[in-house]
């Protein structure tokens, strides 16, 4: 296979040229109109008070953005004394009702916020914000709770129906260790309600001992090797952007060191999201960063394609590589739709009805590291000119072949839609007679179709029948607007309007059946970054759901779901220990420390300049439970990375034999685990056989492969190589920084 070569005198203008391109977003971005620009905000409403200082309308919304800043003390002293003009009937006239109403709520949560922050944050331990919250995770500064718990009381003494106030009061009992004994009766949401369907071991966040618990906002998260040693690397990125990619290397030895400006990564600021693929089949990772999601007008910032140099650095290659846009994204996909043997990116953007139009994007590659866009010709561009729809804001994107016919498939997840469906799925029909890529929306033939908004997304074959099956989580709240009031009402088995999760098992004939009832998903599944794996090694997939929003009242456990044997899914949440009740966004499940079963890093934080927190690395406990097996394929024919390869293995297990199924990509649609083909063996003991269709070449059948064992498979080759990786032990990762206490 010919690999590509670009001038390397261009590939660094291209650079240097989107360094400038990232300085210039960051004005675009420090504006007090947008929303989350908390710290201008705060600066404009200053310059207004100077000569209006009795306007309370000003003095509300400088307070607000207090608290999304991080001033979470400040601003309840600013609402307390709006509070109190609120019952001398003094703000009448100049707050709207809403407004009056919430004042109360933001003034509890501006103490819940400070508790937070003295405690989770600042006094963080491995116990912090996990729900339901235990002994370790009890605040020992108990002011912050005890201001909101009195507070959210006085609310609900008024509105005994508020459930968002009440979940928010069980939260506050929670973190002083008085939950449920000590909580009023008559708000009290029973911890019967959070016990777990299945008893699983405890997994347990070791961020603290690896130097993993920086803090930080949103962000994206890869797992995997960069540095061809075969050991998994890291890197994390924040969604602000004067923050710089994080780029950590593993030692082999159980630490890591980190790389960011060795590796030429410190100024190329911002990413919610990353994605991994060999894009120019040199045999080296490289790296797509998704900018300028959720800021709508002022989200029209660059994405970044960093070529790995395979020296320990990186290079910007966009410009060079052809891919410059702006637009506002979050999600992207790596595949070879037109097979040719070299990755192409579909890239989903964000359109509101307010805002210019922002059509997905598909980039073929040319074969020589550089692309050509074509999506509004292959039939995918989904918003565009001439066909006006309210809302196409694009926030999950995945491929997988659906219908088996050897082309990769396209399905899109979005919060908004036409007047048919929210979400779409696209058919690959191969190449046309003049050999150009076409695709066909398929959405309703499919019996997709519907006003389902959802964020994270995936193929997967959770059943392990052969076919693959598509999640995507439910993304939208009741009619409250807070989710808060949602969850609190499913916990009490109430009704509520909140969207909930959506599994569509494949039918096998191009059509799909929505059976997240009898599958046990139909909950409320409000997530963000999220993503599956094997969290017991049983063979079944299982997932992890990155709960919340950019709303500060969005303290919800993130949800952990195992797969029983591809009936139904049972919540584990809280026997696996893994329930942050901060914002969860990128999820990665990989087996970082090589010892058989996938371990679970997640980036924490939300979009506001104060909704901060430390990073989670959950160690899996079950590398003795059962057998595993993993590959790391290579693609000849095929790409290099072997994205889109598919993996079945025909194993017994207690006399009986067993066939499972895998497909090669880094997993969900918001957080990217490792490339290699991890996959638990449950009890098998014996692998019969294992068959690799690659994409590009006729499949190959091994046999005689050892359980619990590393191989790599190169495309054409005969015999798989037995790789040699060390188990690690994991340390203190070699840095600088203090993780604890300070933000990067």
């Amino acid at each position: 296979m010919l690999i590509s070569s670009c001038d390397s005198s261009l590939e660094e203008r291209s650079h240097a040229t989107m360094l400038h391109l990232l300085e210039e977003t960051q004005d675009l971005v420090d504006n007090s109109d947008n929303m989350y620009a908390n710290d201008s905000r705060v600066q404009y409403y200053d310059s207004l008070l100077l000569t209006e200082p009795d306007n309370y309308a000003y003095q509300y919304y400088r307070a607000l953005d207090l608290l999304r800043r991080g001033d979470s003390e400040l601003a309840a002293q600013e609402l307390k004394k709006l509070a109190v003009l609120k019952e001398a009937g003094k703000l009448a006239g100049q707050l709207t009702a809403p407004e009056l109403d919430k004042l109360d709520s933001y003034l509890a949560l501006s103490h819940l916020r400070l508790g937070e922050q003295e405690n989770c944050i600042l006094n963080h331990t491995a116990a912090s914000c996990l729900f339901p919250i235990q002994a370790a995770g009890f605040h020992q500064l108990p002011k912050g709770s005890r201001q909101a718990i009195k507070v959210y009381e006085e609310i609900l003494r008024r509105q005994p129906d508020n459930l968002s106030a009440r979940w928010l009061l069980n939260v506050a009992y929670m973190t002083l260790g008085e939950y449920p004994d000590e909580v009023p009766q008559e708000w009290l949401i029973p911890d019967s309600a959070f016990q777990s369907e299945y008893p699983m071991k405890e997994f347990h966040d070791i961020a603290h001992r690896v130097g993993f618990d920086f803090q930080g906002r949103s962000g994206g998260l890869v797992v995997d090797d960069f540095t061809n040693d075969g050991y998994l690397d890291i890197l994390i990125s924040e969604w602000g952007q004067d923050a710089p990619i994080r780029f950590f290397v593993s030692n082999t030895d159980g630490t890591f060191r980190e790389q960011t400006e060795a590796a030429n990564l410190t100024d190329l600021f911002g990413g919610l999201n990353l994605l991994q693929a060999d894009y120019n089949n040199d045999g080296w990772l490289d790296v797509l960063i998704l900018r300028g999601a959720w800021l709508k007008e002022y989200g029209q910032h660059p994405n970044s394609l960093l070529k790995n140099n395979g020296d320990g650095t990186f290079t910007d290659v966009t410009i060079a590589a052809n891919l410059l846009s702006f637009h506002p994204t979050q999600t992207a996909t790596w595949n070879d739709f037109n097979r040719d043997g070299w990755l192409d990116i579909f890239i989903g953007n964000e359109t509101s009805g307010t805002q210019s139009f922002h059509p997905c994007e598909l980039y073929l590659s040319n074969r020589d590291g550089t692309f050509r866009e074509v999506a509004s010709e292959a039939g995918v561009a989904i918003s565009k000119e001439g066909f006006r729809i309210p809302s196409n804001v694009v926030k999950g994107v995945t491929s997988g072949d659906f219908n088996n016919d050897g082309w990769p498939d396209l399905y899109v997840s979005t919060t908004g839609g036409s007047e048919q469906h929210s979400n779409y799925l696209f058919q690959n029909n191969g190449l046309n007679e003049t050999g150009m890529l076409s695709f066909s929306d398929v959405t309703q033939r499919a019996q997709l179709s519907g006003l389902n908004p959802t964020f994270s997304t995936w193929f997967w074959d959770y059943d392990q029948d052969g076919w693959l099956d598509i999640f995507a989580a439910g993304y939208w709240q009741g009619n409250g607007g807070v989710i808060t009031t949602d969850i609190a009402a499913e916990y009490l088995e109430l009704p509520h309007d909140a969207q909930t999760g959506l599994l569509y098992r494949n039918n096998q004939n191009g059509t799909f059946s929505n059976v997240s009832e009898e599958t046990n998903l139909d909950r409320i599944l409000y997530a963000m970054g999220a993503n599956y794996g094997d969290l017991d090694n049983d063979g079944w997939l299982d997932m992890y759901l990155g709960t919340g929003d950019p709303m500060l009242t969005s303290v919800i456990p993130n949800r952990v779901f195992r797969n029983a044997q591809g009936k139904h899914f049972q919540d584990v949440t809280t026997a696996t220990g893994m329930g942050h009740l901060q914002k969860g966004h990128a999820v990665t499940f990989s087996d970082i420390d090589n010892d058989g079963d996938q371990d679970l890093l997640m980036s924490m934080g939300g979009a506001y300049e104060g909704d901060i927190f430390q990073n989670a690395f959950f160690e899996n406990p079950y590398q003795d439970k059962h057998n595993w097996i993993t590959f790391h394929l290579v693609g000849t024919q095929s790409n290099r990375s072997a994205i889109g390869t598919r993996v079945v293995l025909t194993v017994e297990e207690n006399g009986r034999e067993r066939n499972l199924y895998r497909e090669v990509n880094s997993g969900g649609s918001f957080g990217a685990s490792t490339l290699r083909v991890e996959v638990g063996l449950g009890y098998a003991d014996t692998i019969k056989e294992i068959v690799v269709h690659w994409p590009n070449s006729e499949h190959q059948t091994f046999t005689d492969l050892l359980v619990n064992t590393f191989y790599q498979i190169i495309e054409g080759e005969e015999n798989p190589e037995q790789l040699t990786l060390n188990k690690l032990k994991f340390e203190q990762l070699h840095s600088t920084h203090n993780h604890t206490t300070s933000i990067p």
